[in-house]
């Protein structure tokens, strides 16, 4: 678990530095954005201006489908070690794979995964006295993950809503340059906030997926 567990921690990170990269980026050429809308640039020099902001969007889309598919590994190991373990957990392996994509889309399943994988990991004694089957059902959550169900799920897709019906309602039912256009054009506080809110989710994420592989790892015995 220790060595796919420090790309779970590293990915997002680099996620949440590219994002804020990125969004000083956009917010640098709102300007041009402007102008382009406004017919006093032409499609080359609008194209130029904005190639830096596409270039790391890219990048930032790269990343976050790698981290995305190392958590999914993460977690299906943490699962299905828990469960070779005899601990009976409500959710199975493969709601770590398809949780990430069944509604609702607040990551609420992967959250709830994630919180019984964080009890399931729970190290026991088999000596004590409370060594039962389901003893480590009565584990405290960790308030970690709750941030990051707020800052990852709960909000940013408010704040993504907000966005799509501010772009539904300003559209100009042009081409793909005249959309990025209009979104940097309209670049504003919902866009910082998403960023805030990306880094903040990226920092409590890094402690998390350590704490819970440190668990599950003395649970194992991994060395």
């Amino acid at each position: 678990m220790g060595g796919i567990a420090k790309a779970v921690r590293v990915l997002p990170v680099l996620v949440a530095i590219a994002t804020v990269v990125q969004t000083v980026l956009s917010s640098s050429v709102t300007d041009d954005a402007s102008a382009f809308l406004a017919g006093e640039l032409t499609d080359d020099e609008f194209r130029d201006a904005v190639a830096p902001v596409s270039a790391i969007g890219t990048l930032t889309t790269l990343a976050t489908l790698a981290a995305m598919i190392v958590t999914i590994i993460w977690m299906y190991r943490i699962a299905s070690n828990v469960r070779a373990l005899g601990r009976r957990t409500t959710w199975s392996p493969l709601f770590s794979i398809f949780g990430w994509v069944l509604p609702p889309f607040l990551f609420l399943i992967p959250f709830l995964v994630l919180r019984e994988l964080w009890k399931a990991s729970e190290p026991t004694d088999d000596t004590s006295d409370d060594s039962s089957d389901d003893a480590w059902r009565r584990t405290r959550d960790t308030p970690l993950l709750w941030v990051w169900l707020v800052t990852f799920g709960v909000l940013p897709t408010f704040l993504l809503a907000v966005e799509v019906s501010s772009l539904t309602s300003t559209s100009l039912g042009g081409g793909a340059l005249d959309s990025q256009a209009e979104a940097l054009d309209d670049f504003g506080i919902v866009q910082w906030l998403s960023a805030l809110l990306t880094v903040i989710a990226a920092g409590v994420w890094y402690p998390f997926v350590r704490q819970l592989t440190a668990r599950h790892r003395t649970l194992t015995h991994e060395p």
